[in-house]
C-alpha cells in the first residue's frame, strides 16, 4: 500500500514536470500511471488523487483532448468539494477556471471548422463558469463574450452577436479606456456585424459605434453610483444610455437588455418591486423575441426575477420562475453549478408558504404597465407563457371527449370551471 502511494507520487512528480515543459503526451502517460497507483493505495476520493486529476486535465487541454480534460477537472473539483470545500476553495476555483478555458478553446476550434452551433454551446458554458467565478466585469469573461459574439455573427445571429460584443466592449472600455487597441477592436467588429446585418447606412453604423461607447460610459457610471448605494442617480445614468441606443436601433433591441436588467436591480434595491418587474419584463420580451423561451439567458433572468419575488414573499410566483430556470439550465448546461443551484432554489421556494393572490395581483399590474409603455406589444400572443401547453391540453381534452363521450354533466362542469381558473391564471402571467 505504502509502496504504491510512494510510486504514485514519483510518477506524479515526473508527469507534472513533463507537462510544465510541454511534453504533454509523455506527461499524460506518467500521470495516468500515478493515478492508477494512487487510487489503489489511497482510494479514489483522496486529495492526492484530485491533484493528479487536475494535472491530467491541464495536460489533456494542452494536447487538445478537450473532453478528457473536462472529465479530469470535474472529477478533481468533486473530490476537493467532498473533502473540505472551504479548505480547498482555491483548488476548486482553479478547476472551474480551467474547465472554462477548455470550453473556450474547444469552442474556438469548433468555430474555425464552421461548426457554429456546437461552438456556441461551448462558449455559453465558458461564459456561465466565468460569470459565476470571476464576475461579469473580468477580462476573461470579456474574452468569452467576444468570441461568443464572433461565433453568433458567423452563424448569422447578428442581433444576439451585437449584445455579446457590447458586453465585451463594456469591460474593455472600463479596464483599458476607449482609445486602447483592444477596445477599438471590439468597436470595429460591432461595425462589421452591423454591416452584415443590414438596415443601416454607413453613416448610421458610424453613428451607432460612437453612441454605443457613450451609452456604455453612462452604464459604467450608473454601476459606480449603484455600488455607492446611490440608486436614483444610477437610474438617471442608465436611462441616458438607454435613450442613446434606442435612437439608433429602436426600442427593445437586444443591445439594450443589460441596461434594463441593471435598472431592474436598482429598482429592486430601492424596494420598488413593481418597477423592477417592469424592467425585467422588457428584458424577457427582448430575449423571447430573439432567442425563444428556452434559452440559458432566459434562465438567468428568471432566476433574478424569482429572487425579487422571494424577497417580497411572493413565493408562488418565485417558484414558477425557479422551475423554469432549472428546466432550461438542466437542458442546456447539464450537470453544472447553475443547474445545481437552480434545483436548490426550487426546493427553497417550494418550502415557503405560498401567497397566490398577492403574486397574481402584482404580476397583473406589471403586465398592464408594460403594455402601456410599449403599446406595440399589447396584442402579441407570444408573451403568454402557457400558449403551447394550452394547445396540448386542448388536443388531449379533444381526444378524451371522443373516447369518453358519455361522461356525467357534473364532471363536465367541474372541467369547465377548472379550465376557466387556468385561463384566469394565464391572464396574470408576465411571461
Amino acid at each position: 500500500m505504502g509502496s504504491d502511494a510512494d510510486d504514485g507520487t514519483k510518477h506524479y512528480t515526473i508527469g507534472d514536470n513533463l507537462r510544465h515543459k510541454g511534453f504533454y503526451l509523455d506527461g499524460i502517460d506518467e500521470l495516468s500511471r500515478a493515478l492508477h497507483l494512487q487510487e489503489s493505495a489511497l482510494g479514489a476520493k483522496d486529495v492526492a488523487v484530485a491533484k493528479t486529476h487536475y494535472s491530467l486535465g491541464l495536460a489533456f487541454r494542452a494536447s487538445k483532448e478537450y473532453k478528457q480534460g473536462m472529465q479530469h477537472l470535474i472529477k478533481a473539483a468533486e473530490i476537493y468539494e467532498a473533502a473540505d470545500k472551504s479548505k480547498y476553495e482555491q483548488q476548486i476555483k482553479n478547476c472551474k477556471l480551467n474547465l472554462a478555458r477548455i470550453h473556450h478553446s474547444y469552442g474556438v476550434d469548433l468555430q474555425r471548422t464552421g461548426n457554429y452551433d456546437s461552438s456556441i454551446v461551448e462558449h455559453r458554458k465558458a461564459v456561465a463558469i466565468r460569470e459565476a467565478v470571476l464576475g461579469r466585469s473580468h477580462l476573461e469573461t470579456a474574452r468569452s463574450y467576444y468570441v461568443m459574439g464572433c461565433a453568433l455573427s458567423d452563424r448569422g445571429d447578428f442581433d444576439e452577436a451585437l449584445g455579446d460584443l457590447r458586453r465585451a466592449l463594456r469591460i474593455r472600455l472600463m479596464v483599458f479606456g476607449k482609445d486602447h487597441l483592444d477596445t477599438l477592436e471590439v468597436v470595429d467588429n460591432i461595425g462589421t456585424v452591423l454591416y452584415a446585418r443590414g438596415g443601416l447606412t454607413a453613416d448610421g453604423i458610424a453613428d451607432y459605434k460612437a453612441k454605443v461607447v457613450s451609452s456604455l460610459e453612462f452604464e459604467n457610471a450608473g454601476d459606480i453610483c449603484c455600488r455607492k448605494q446611490e440608486f436614483d442617480k444610477g437610474l438617471v445614468k442608465y436611462r441616458k444610455g438607454l435613450r442613446l441606443e434606442e435612437k439608433c436601433l429602436g426600442e427593445l433591441h437586444p443591445t439594450t437588455v443589460d441596461i434594463y436588467l441593471r435598472m431592474a436591480d436598482a429598482f429592486g434595491e430601492l424596494g420598488d418591486v413593481e418597477a423592477s418587474l417592469i424592467e425585467y419584463k422588457c428584458a424577457i420580451t427582448i430575449y423571447e423575441r430573439m432567442l425563444g423561451k428556452f434559452h440559458v439567458k432566459m434562465a438567468n433572468i428568471y432566476t433574478k426575477l424569482a429572487g425579487v419575488l422571494m424577497e417580497k414573499g411572493e413565493y408562488e410566483g418565485a417558484l414558477s420562475f425557479y422551475c423554469k430556470a432549472y428546466g432550461i439550465y438542466d437542458a442546456t448546461l447539464g450537470l453544472h453549478d447553475d443547474t445545481k443551484q437552480a434545483l436548490m432554489n426550487v426546493k427553497l421556494a417550494a418550502e415557503k408558504d405560498r401567497g397566490a393572490k398577492s403574486s397574481m395581483d402584482i404580476l397583473a399590474k406589471v403586465e398592464a404597465e408594460f403594455k402601456k409603455r410599449h403599446p406595440e406589444m399589447a396584442g402579441d400572443d407570444s408573451l403568454d407563457r402557457d400558449d403551447d401547453d394550452g394547445d396540448e391540453t386542448e388536443e388531449k381534452e379533444g381526444e378524451d371527449k371522443k373516447k369518453d363521450g358519455k361522461k356525467k354533466k357534473k364532471k363536465k362542469k367541474e372541467g369547465a370551471a377548472k379550465k376557466k381558473a387556468e385561463k384566469s391564471e394565464e391572464e396574470f402571467d408576465i411571461i
